[in-house]
């Protein structure tokens, strides 16, 4: 049962018990929309990007389709540096926005790609490099998701929030969003969520056999295959290592699961992609224990057709 309160930017939906910020309904179809938006708005305003500007990311899809749709509007030129294994809907949406896309060797994984956006962006004057794993920005821009979360809960009659549930790509909504709702007495505990083939996180940060790393990066390239696309990029984010006393928490998740309940929520009429099926998994968990969980749905079905397990969802 999937009920609906007052729509703020994106509606807020209650899935069977658990609370669930609908992102993929934002104007690229991602939550990295209000990053993107966020990150060149101020640029623009504070005069570190000028019109004309190239602004430089590297991605495994959706904020690199976020930063070009904003880019072409804002009057700005968008280079975005992905693995070329990514599906074929990315690349092009990421090209119909009016981007230039730079493909990267698929054995090097995301890492490969903000590798080589970082040196392209430094061979040239006007080129603003963003790396999403590690801007402050992209935290500061997922604060004002959690105010949204806020008000949109508290005209739900919700007085407590007791975990907010958001699967690791760079960590950003987990500990903007749910981190300001943290600071604000408002959320007890943050549940970092990953892929059972790509737990970096868990190991690194939340096994005390596994010191945490020293640098955002690994000193080599690790690509991660898995379903559960946009989270388990195969590094541990310099948000959450800047951030790790904010996280209370890691799990894992299956493929098999996520998929299941990618499943499930597009058969109750949400065009969700694997990801919010990872974040519903872990929610509706620890919902049917009596917590007022909050989570997101990330981003849209459109761009993961092509794959053979989502063809038919």
């Amino acid at each position: 049962m999937t009920t609906e309160v007052p729509e703020a930017s994106t509606p807020l939906l209650n899935i069977d018990g658990v609370w669930a910020k609908a992102e993929h309904h934002n104007p690229s179809g991602s939550v990295k929309d209000r990053v993107a938006r966020f990150v060149l708005e101020n640029g623009l305003r504070e005069g570190r990007i000028r019109p004309g500007d190239e602004v430089v990311e590297p991605t495994s899809g959706n904020a690199g389709i976020a930063l070009a749709f904003w880019a072409k509007r804002l009057g700005l030129q968008a280079v975005v540096f992905m693995p070329e294994n990514m599906t074929e809907e990315r690349k092009r949406m990421i090209r119909a926005h009016g981007a230039r896309l730079v493909l990267t060797p698929e054995d090097e994984g995301v890492v490969g790609a903000i590798c080589r956006a970082r040196d392209y962006s430094g061979e040239a004057p006007r080129r603003r490099f963003f790396d999403q794993f590690d801007d402050p920005e992209a935290v500061e821009a997922q604060e004002h998701l959690g105010r949204e979360c806020l008000m949109q809960l508290r005209a739900a009659g919700v007085t407590r929030v007791d975990a907010v549930v958001a699967g690791v790509g760079t960590g950003g909504t987990l500990v903007g969003a749910g981190g300001w709702l943290k600071k604000q007495g408002a959320a007890a505990r943050l549940i970092a969520v990953e892929p059972e083939a790509s737990p970096l996180v868990c190991k690194q940060l939340f096994a005390r056999a596994c010191p945490a790393p020293s640098a955002t990066l690994f000193k080599y390239p690790l690509a991660v295959c898995h379903l559960q696309e946009g989270i388990g990029d195969g590094l541990v984010p310099g948000i959450i290592l800047r951030h790790r006393d904010l996280i209370d928490d890691a799990v894992l998740v299956a493929d098999s699961e996520a998929l299941e309940e990618a499943r499930r929520l597009n058969r109750l009429g949400h065009d969700v992609g694997p990801s919010s099926g990872t974040n519903l998994t872990i929610a509706r968990r620890m919902a049917r224990s009596g917590q007022v969980v909050l989570t997101f749905l990330c981003d849209r079905i459109d761009r993961y057709r092509s794959l053979p397990e989502f063809s038919e969802i």
